[in-house]
C-alpha cells in the first residue's frame, strides 16, 4: 500500500490542515526529477497542471462570496473554500516557475517549500504542547484546591458528612474525566509527532535519491541544514515528560500513588473500554456450541451400526477446527497488539477502508464454529441412525465447501477488502518473484502455511475418502486413502518450498547473507524432516534413525531461530535476563512463551509413545495440530512485536512506526 493512503489514514480530522503536506512536496520532487525514464510521470503532472488552471480562481472567490452572503453563520465552510482554493493557486505557480529554474535554484527553491511545510507541522505541535501544559497546570490547582476545600468542609459541617461524600464522589469523578481527556489529547499529539516525523523522513529518502540521481549532490547538506533550524524533532520529550505528569497527578488523586495502576486505568480510557461490540450475537453463538457439545456427548453413547463409524470423515472437521482456531488467534492477537500500542495496521499495511477488527474476528470464528458443532452432530446423527440416506461425507463436505465460498465470494461483501488482501497474500506466497514481492505479510503468511500443512494433508485425506465409493458404501478406510499419498505429500512438502524461494528472494535483491541464507537453512531442514517422516510412515523400520535425526536437528534449529531471530531474545548480556533490552509485553509473557515454544517443537516426539485412552492417529493428529496452530498464534504476538521495535530483517527501510491511531 502507498504510504500516502497510510498517511491520510493517521490523520486526525480536527488538525487535517496542520499535517505535513507529504502530496504537495511529493508532487514538487516528482516535477523536479526530470530523467526520461520520468516521462510517465511528468506527463501525469502537466495533467494536473491543465486540470488545475482551468479552475477560475475568481469564480471560486464569487461563489464562497455568495454562499457567505447566504449563510453567514457557516464561516467555517467558507474558509474552508478559501484555503482549497489558494492551494491550487500555489500548486499552479509552483510547477509554472520550477520549469525554468536551473538544478541550483531548484535545489534552493525545494529546500525553502520543505521548510515551510515543516514549520506549519513544528509550529502546531510546540503550540499544543504548551497548551497541554498549561490545562494540566490549571487541573492540578483545582484538584488540589478541591481536597483542601473538602477537608474543610468535613471539619465543619460534620453533620453533612453524607452530602460531602456524595460531592467528594462527584468532584472526583469530574476530575478523573478531564485527567483522562488530556491524557487522550496527548495521545493524539504523540500520534501527530509520530506520523509527521515518518512522512518527513519519508520524504528526505526520495528527496536524496532524485536529487542524487539529477546530479545536484548538495542535498545532504542543505537537509542537515534545514533540520538543525526545527525544534520538531528534538521535541517528543517533552510530550513524554508531559504525559508522564498527568499519570502521576492521576496516581496521586485517585490511585492511592500507584502509578502502575494510574497508568492502566489511563489506557483503559483511552481505548475505550472493552472492543466486544457484537457481545450478543457472540454470546447466541456460545449457546448453539454447547448445545451441539451436550448432544454430540449424548449421542456418543449410542452405538452405531458399524464400529469406530466417526473416524473415517473426520480429518475434514480437523481441518475446518484448525482454520477456526486460526480465526480466533487472529482476533487475540489484535486485542494484544491494541493493548500494547503496536502498530500492526502499519506492518501489515492493511487497507485503512478494511473495518475488521477483534470483534469482528471474535464473532466471525463463533459463527463458523457453531456450524462446525453442527455438521458434527448432524454427521453423528447419520451414523448412528442412518439419516439423510447414509451420506455420511455429506455435512463435512458442505462445511469445507462453505469455508472457500467465503473466502473467494467475489461481492463487495462480508468483508471484502480482507478478503482480497488474503487472496493477493496467497497468490503472492506461491509465486515470489521479483523485488519488493516479499512483504513482511507474506512472509509471516508463509511461516503460517509451514504450520497448516498437516491441516491441509487431513483435507487431501478426507477428499480421497469421500470420492471412495467402498468408504462411502461400508464406511470404513481403505489403504488407498491415508496420509502417505503424492498429494499428501505435497501439501505437507510445499509450503517450505514457498518460504524457502522467499528467502533466496530477498537474499537476491538485499544480499544481506544474514539472516535471509541462515533463514534458508531453516527450511531445508524442514524439507528433509518432511521427506524423512513421510518415508517413516511407509517404512517405520528402514527409517526410524533417519526421521529422528531429521526431526531433532530441523527442530532444533528452528527452534533457535524462533526465539533468537525471529523473536530478537537469548541475550544473556541484555538487562532483562535472556531476552532483550528493549521489550513491550511483561517480562514473565516472553520466558512463558520460550518455554510453550520449546514443548510445541518437540511435541511430535509423543508419536512414539502410547498415548492414554488408545486414542486412534486421527485423534492424535488432531490434537497435535491444535497444538501447532496454538504455537504459530503464539509466535505471531512476539513476531510482530519484535517487527515493530526493531525491524530485523529489513521489511522497512525506515525503522521508525508511527504510533497506532487512537480510536
Amino acid at each position: 500500500m502507498k504510504f500516502g493512503k497510510q498517511f491520510a489514514f493517521y490523520k486526525i480530522p480536527e488538525w487535517s490542515e496542520y499535517y505535513f503536506d507529504y502530496a504537495a512536496i511529493k508532487t514538487i520532487l516528482k516535477f523536479i526529477d526530470n530523467r526520461k525514464n520520468k516521462k510517465k510521470g511528468l506527463k501525469k503532472l502537466k495533467k494536473l497542471k491543465k486540470r488545475l488552471s482551468k479552475i477560475d480562481p475568481e469564480e471560486i472567490a464569487m461563489a464562497v462570496k455568495n454562499y457567505y452572503n447566504e449563510l453567514k453563520e457557516n464561516q467555517n465552510e467558507n474558509q474552508n473554500l478559501i484555503k482549497i482554493n489558494n492551494k491550487k493557486e500555489e500548486m499552479i505557480k509552483n510547477i509554472e516557475d520550477l520549469s525554468e529554474y536551473t538544478n541550483n535554484q531548484k535545489l534552493n527553491y525545494f529546500i525553502e517549500f520543505y521548510k515551510s511545510k515543516v514549520k506549519i507541522v513544528e509550529d502546531f505541535f510546540i503550540q499544543k504542547i504548551n497548551e497541554y501544559q498549561s490545562n494540566l497546570e490549571n487541573l492540578e490547582n483545582k484538584i488540589d484546591l478541591n481536597k483542601s476545600n473538602e477537608k474543610e468542609k468535613e471539619q465543619d459541617l460534620n453533620d453533612k458528612k453524607e452530602n460531602a461524600e456524595r460531592d467528594e464522589l462527584g468532584y472526583a469523578v469530574s476530575w478523573k474525566r478531564a485527567l483522562s481527556n488530556l491524557y487522550n489529547f496527548t495521545s493524539w499529539l504523540h500520534s501527530y509527532h509520530s506520523i509527521n516525523l515518518l512522512a518527513i523522513k519519508k520524504i528526505q529518502k526520495k528527496t536524496k535519491k532524485i536529487f542524487k540521481l539529477n546530479n545536484i549532490e548538495e542535498i545532504d547538506e542543505k537537509l542537515i541544514e534545514a533540520d538543525q533550524t526545527f525544534q520538531l524533532f528534538t521535541s517528543l520529550d517533552k510530550l513524554v515528560d508531559l504525559r508522564k505528569k498527568i499519570k502521576k497527578l492521576y496516581a496521586k488523586a485517585f490511585t492511592k500513588g500507584n502509578l502502575n495502576k494510574a497508568t492502566e486505568e489511563l489506557d483503559t480510557r483511552l481505548r475505550g473500554g472493552s472492543r466486544i461490540k457484537h457481545t450478543k450475537l457472540i454470546f447466541f453463538y456460545i449457546g448453539i456450541i454447547i448445545s451441539s457439545l451436550f448432544f454430540f456427548i449424548l449421542l456418543s453413547f449410542v452405538k452405531p451400526e458399524i464400529d469406530n463409524s466417526f473416524i473415517p470423515f473426520f480429518p475434514a472437521y480437523n481441518f475446518s477446527f484448525v482454520i477456526i482456531e486460526i480465526m480466533m488467534g487472529v482476533g487475540v492477537n489484535i486485542e494484544i497488539l491494541r493493548k500494547y500500542r503496536i502498530n500492526y495496521i502499519y506492518i501489515f499495511e492493511i487497507d485503512p477502508d478494511s473495518r475488521l477488527g477483534s470483534a469482528e474476528m471474535f464473532q466471525n470464528s463463533f459463527l463458523m464454529l457453531s456450524c462446525w458443532m453442527i455438521c458434527l452432530v448432524l454427521t453423528k446423527l447419520t451414523l448412528c441412525f442412518g439419516f439423510f440416506s447414509s451420506q455420511y461425507s455429506l455435512f463435512s463436505l458442505i462445511l469445507n465447501c462453505s469455508l472457500i465460498l467465503f473466502l473467494f465470494f467475489p461481492f463487495h461483501c462480508m468483508y471484502y477488502s480482507f478478503r482480497r488482501g488474503v487472496i493477493i497474500t496467497l497468490i503472492r506466497n506461491f509465486f515470489p518473484i521479483g523485488k519488493n514481492t516479499v512483504r513482511f505479510k507474506d512472509f509471516l503468511f508463509g511461516d503460517i502455511l509451514t504450520s497448516l500443512n498437516k491441516p491441509f494433508a487431513s483435507l487431501i485425506l478426507s477428499y480421497c475418502l469421500i470420492s471412495c465409493e467402498k468408504c462411502g458404501k461400508n464406511n470404513i478406510r481403505i489403504n488407498e486413502c491415508n496420509r502417505n499419498t503424492i498429494p499428501a505429500f505435497i501439501v505437507l512438502f510445499y509450503p517450505f518450498v514457498i518460504r524457502f524461494t522467499q528467502c533466496i528472494n530477498r537474499y537476491y535483491y538485499t544480499r544481506e547473507a544474514w539472516p535471509h541464507l541462515g533463514n534458508t537453512l531453516k527450511y531445508i531442514g524442514g524439507l528433509l524432516n518432511t521427506i524423512f517422516s513421510w518415508l517413516y510412515a511407509i517404512n517405520k523400520k528402514k527409517f526410524f534413525i533417519y526421521h529422528i535425526i531429521a526431526g531433532i536437528a530441523s527442530q532444533s534449529y528452528m527452534l533457535f531461530w524462533d526465539i533468537y531471530v525471529d523473536w530478537g531474545l537469548g541475550n544473556f548480556k541484555s538487562k532483562n535476563f535472556f531476552l532483550r533490552n528493549k521489550i513491550v509485553y511483561p517480562k514473565y509473557m516472553y520466558y512463558f512463551a520460550i518455554v510453550v515454544d520449546m514443548i510445541l517443537r518437540f511435541s511430535w516426539i509423543s508419536n512414539f509413545f502410547k498415548w492414554p485412552f488408545n486414542l486412534d492417529d486421527e485423534w492424535k493428529n488432531f490434537i497435535l495440530a491444535i497444538l501447532e496452530a496454538y504455537r504459530r498464534i503464539q509466535w505471531c504476538v512476539f513476531r510482530i512485536e519484535n517487527e515493530n521495535t526493531n525491524n530485523p530483517e529489513k521489511y522497512r527501510t525506515i525503522l521508525a512506526i508511527p504510533e497506532l491511531p487512537v480510536d
